[in-house]
């Protein structure tokens, strides 16, 4: 055991419920597990919790025989509309996965898993292996291994996880996030044009008049309205209109468009599913926007803002749609989706006070230092790179600077060092991969068919010369140790733009104090990307920070330990020599 792991072992021990900030590479994987362990030794029901389903295989893979998995419907076959009934197997191919059946066809299923019994719903007919998990999740003394956002939907939505004893939360600080992500959602016309057709062919015409008025004044809103958020008046016009729709219509109207002759089930299960959307979310819809509202001993706690594509194209089938975004989900994590005791993980908590007011975790919390030798690595801000700030930059600025990027990855891959470039837009990661092709760099990246996840796999095999990705892709859970890739460079930090919604609403909610809460994500992302290359005490690794807005920031987000790495006062070109010298 490592004195790190020792440590966060014991503060448990004395505190129980607890956050810990744990550098990376320290072992967090072996702390979850041996929570999880213990829990099921003593028949104490035990959930570990990861983001992706990426983490939860790299468990799976190194403790097999540990945890029981549930996974989201997405990845499960629905064996319902399979061909060839007589040779049904559980890796039959089939035309549909089970998240693009709608629930009702599913509970009339021969396949479907009674979640009580375990027995499905006709005798000899092989269990929906999506069901079957939930059953097996819910009965099973082992932990189980699930990402955050499916655990959320249980807990919130379903009886199959109740409270756990225990609750595991691997990679903690994206927790605000996970959950904002999967609570907002879209209004689409196309979608409610298709739940008004369905309810006029089975005669449920005065809720099909009601969702029409609903369609009619959102179009109307939506239309003037482009990516700015919607005011309180408009909010409770839509509400108003909502709040006359039955539910309980558009419910029945799927059951009786499913059995009906005149509409074919399996050549409109997206629309029926769209539909069932709509019936199964009225409450949640009227919620949401509620809570759009500002009310007097309280702002708002989430916002709603219009999308308006003003061409239709063969492929854009929406054209206006309101954008529900849910926002202030600390209480709701507080009330609803922790265990008897929680425990939360992660390399990057930063500030635990401003974590805790996001997340809802307000725990005892345990930050460790880099186990690691401070000699190992370097953190360079060049003193010769531009503010990359929207309202700092002049023409060709970002082209330019890239450009040295580019300049600086061809020095460090002819002695064979590799390196991660780190942007924020989708935009600037083509610009830099036409020009690291420009200065004859081999560049690595998705698109075109290629997922960032490939993407990653291909470099990480020795691949290219460098590995060129966004924030959202490449900031955190790809690591490249072993002097993987030694060199990492980040372009500018990922504020988001003033005119962009989450913004505006950032902005009316928080006033000045906003700033903190936004450098406090910044400093989340400085962390993770200092982490991508170091995950041993014998890696060897440098980041590079170009925009000078990093210059405010870097210093202090890192560890007292790690500070003396920080070089501010040499050129890009001096920083490149020195981290040839260190990384050879």
């Amino acid at each position: 055991m490592r004195s790190e792991q020792e440590s966060s072992l014991r503060f448990i021990a004395g505190h129980g419920s607890s956050v810990h900030e744990l550098w990376t590479g320290v072992g967090k994987t072996e702390i979850a597990t041996t929570l999880a362990k213990t829990a099921a030794k003593h028949f104490q029901k035990c959930v570990v919790t990861v983001p992706t389903k990426t983490i939860a295989d790299q468990y799976r893979e190194r403790f097999p025989d540990v945890f029981t998995v549930a996974f989201g419907r997405s990845d499960f076959l629905c064996f319902l509309y399979e061909r060839d009934k007589t040779n049904l197997t559980r890796e039959s191919k089939t035309k549909f996965t089970a998240d693009e059946i709608p629930h009702t066809i599913c509970r009339v299923c021969p396949h479907f898993v009674d979640q009580e019994t375990g027995k499905v719903q006709e005798k000899g007919a092989l269990a929906c292996p999506y069901y079957l998990q939930n059953h097996q999740a819910k009965v099973s003394r082992k932990p189980v291994l699930t990402t955050f956002a499916f655990y959320l939907f249980k807990r919130l939505f379903s009886k199959d996880f109740p409270e756990p004893d225990l609750l595991v939360i691997d990679e903690g600080h994206r927790v605000p996030e996970l959950v904002r992500s999967a609570l907002s959602y879209d209004i689409t016309d196309w979608h409610l044009e298709q739940a008004i057709s369905i309810l006029e062919k089975v005669e449920e015409h005065e809720t099909a008049a009601a969702l029409e008025h609903f369609r009619k004044r959102m179009i109307e809103i939506v239309r003037k309205k482009h990516r700015i958020l919607l005011d309180a008046e408009e909010i409770s016009a839509l509400i108003k209109i909502l709040e006359t729709i039955d539910g309980g219509a558009l419910s029945r109207s799927i059951a009786k468009a499913i059995k009906s002759d005149a509409i074919e089930a399996e050549d409109n299960l997206e629309i029926f599913k769209k539909v069932e959307g709509v019936a199964l979310n009225l409450r949640r819809y009227i919620r949401s926007l509620e809570f759009s509202l500002p009310l007097a001993n309280r702002g708002a706690l989430a916002y709603t803002y219009a999308y308006h594509e003003k061409e239709e194209t063969k492929d854009k089938r929406v054209i206006n749609k309101l954008v529900v975004c849910s926002h202030y989900v600390a209480a709701l994590v507080k009330k609803c989706l922790l265990g008897k005791t929680t425990v939360a993980l992660s390399a990057t908590i930063g500030d635990s006070e401003i974590f805790g007011q996001e997340s809802g975790i307000q725990f005892p919390f345990l930050s460790l230092p880099p186990s690691f030798p401070p000699e190992n690595t370097a953190v360079y801000m060049p003193t010769d790179t531009p503010n990359l700030a929207f309202k700092e930059q002049k023409h060709g600025t970002v082209t330019n600077v890239m450009r040295r990027m580019a300049r600086a990855t061809k020095k460090l891959a002819r002695q064979g060092i590799h390196s991660l470039h780190v942007v924020v837009a989708n935009k600037e990661r083509e610009k830099l991969v036409a020009l690291m092709e420009e200065e004859g760099v081999k560049a690595v990246s998705y698109g075109n068919g290629v997922t960032a996840r490939e993407a990653a796999l291909r470099f990480r095999e020795g691949e290219g010369d460098c590995l060129v990705g966004t924030s959202a892709n490449f900031s955190e859970g790809i690591d490249l140790p072993k002097q993987i890739a030694p060199a990492i460079f980040a372009l500018r930090p990922p504020y988001m733009p003033m005119y962009e919604p989450r913004s505006m609403f950032e902005e009316q909610r928080y006033g000045s104090r906003r700033w903190a809460i936004w450098n406090w994500r910044v400093q989340l992302f400085v962390l993770q990307v200092r982490g991508r290359n170091i995950r041993r005490v014998d890696d060897l690794g440098v980041v590079f920070f170009i925009s000078q807005q990093f210059r405010r920031i870097v210093f202090s987000a890192l560890p007292k330990t790690l500070q003396v790495a920080y070089k501010g006062d040499l050129t890009l070109d001096q920083c490149v020599k020195e981290a040839l010298a260190l990384v050879r």
